[in-house]
């Protein structure tokens, strides 16, 4: 017996829907700006082998751009993952843990703290960067608790970001060679780290006295409360530092940021943890010794601007924090996967960063 009319309409309309779905999902694939601040990240992530990143790095900019994952692994064989975005709060950042503990069982978090020191409510941009923090960021439950918690219910903002394709629904006429052959990079091949090549120099941090201190917005802290909790209770250590940069250096905000006062205050708040018996939770103020660790400002050779470490700079930092995370959680905790084949996408990831590398010019180092 054949269909009625009304149940031919009903599979028209289905099979309508379903078209419509493909069309978008297909369209959101290639129109997405797989941008290195954030988006590529995000994507990555997802493409990573199932339980295999030990240490994952959150936060800002500095991050992707200052922790260099190939030298962790070269030297450590510690399989280190930069699941950082541009401006990246603590908010966002809790989301990404959350995300990644889907898939992933990371031993360490290192969580930089520039993001909650330098912008507070009143930052004027705090909203500018977003979408490299969402657009690599798989639409779940997750993701519509982490829009709420960053879009704060403002209408403009909540149409622009949702659904995230309707931010860049018109880059038909931008997209170009490069947007295609990203469509067919093996993503698992990448860790996060995007180096800088160039040269500045800048001048050297100065710091307020470390009885200067100032608390970061109570949003920050009820966030920074949320990882703390959360990284204790899935018994993962929390390692926080601060990227060497130009303290108080001006963030496009028309005021100088009290950072340093915030730091400050991020010292007093672990030693308490710590004096309460809370052990998981580490601050290291790298930032205080940068000149320990081999990094000068006013030469240049490992600055890119004043707020980013180039390639050289991270190469130097990251060769500091892996020394760190073996001191302080040895191998027993972070084992050398160096010569294991699951672990085999870092030594890709490592020769593909090489070819980078010379390309611009620079040592590998």
């Amino acid at each position: 017996m054949g269909m009625t009319d009304g149940v031919k309409r009903i599979v028209a309309v289905g099979l309508s829907f379903v078209v419509l779905v493909v069309g978008i999902c297909a369209a959101d694939h290639v129109l997405k700006d797989r941008t290195d601040h954030g988006v590529k990240q995000a994507l990555a992530m997802y493409e990573q082998p199932k339980d295999s990143i030990d240490v994952v790095m959150l936060g800002s900019s500095h991050v992707h751009y200052g922790i260099n994952t190939a030298k962790l692994w070269e030297k450590y064989g510690i399989s280190a993952y930069d699941y950082s975005s541009a401006e990246q709060p603590l908010w966002i950042s809790y989301y990404y843990l959350k995300e990644m503990c889907k898939t992933q069982k990371p031993k360490v978090v290192v969580l930089d703290f520039l993001a909650p020191a330098a912008f507070q409510e009143d930052y004027k941009h705090r909203y500018t960067h977003l979408s490299e923090s969402f657009n690599g960021f798989r639409f779940n439950l997750n993701k519509l608790k982490m829009l709420c918690v960053s879009l704060d219910w403002q209408k403009d903002q909540w149409d622009k970001y949702f659904p995230a394709f309707f931010g860049y629904h018109d880059r038909y006429d931008d997209l170009t060679e490069e947007d295609f052959e990203d469509l067919k990079y093996d993503y698992a091949n990448f860790k996060g780290f995007t180096p800088y090549f160039e040269k500045n120099p800048q001048v050297e941090p100065t710091f307020p006295d470390p009885t200067d201190v100032l608390a970061p917005s109570d949003k920050s802290i009820r966030y920074l409360e949320k990882i703390i909790e959360y990284t204790r209770k899935n018994d993962i250590k929390l390692y926080l530092t601060v990227i060497p940069y130009n303290i108080h250096w001006e963030h496009v905000t028309d005021v100088v940021q009290e950072d340093g006062e915030r730091y400050n205050w991020l010292v007093q708040y672990v030693n308490a943890l710590n004096e309460a018996g809370d052990d998981h939770v580490v601050f290291d103020y790298a930032l205080r010794h940068y000149q320990d660790i081999g990094i000068d400002f006013e030469s240049g050779e490992y600055t890119q601007d004043e707020s980013h470490l180039n390639y050289y700079g991270a190469t130097k930092f990251s060769d500091y924090l892996g020394g760190e995370l073996r001191r302080l959680y040895g191998e027993e905790l972070l084992p050398d996967h160096r010569g294991d084949p699951y672990y085999s996408s870092w030594d890709v990831n490592a020769d593909e960063l090489q070819k980078i590398v010379e390309e611009n010019g620079f040592e590998w180092r």
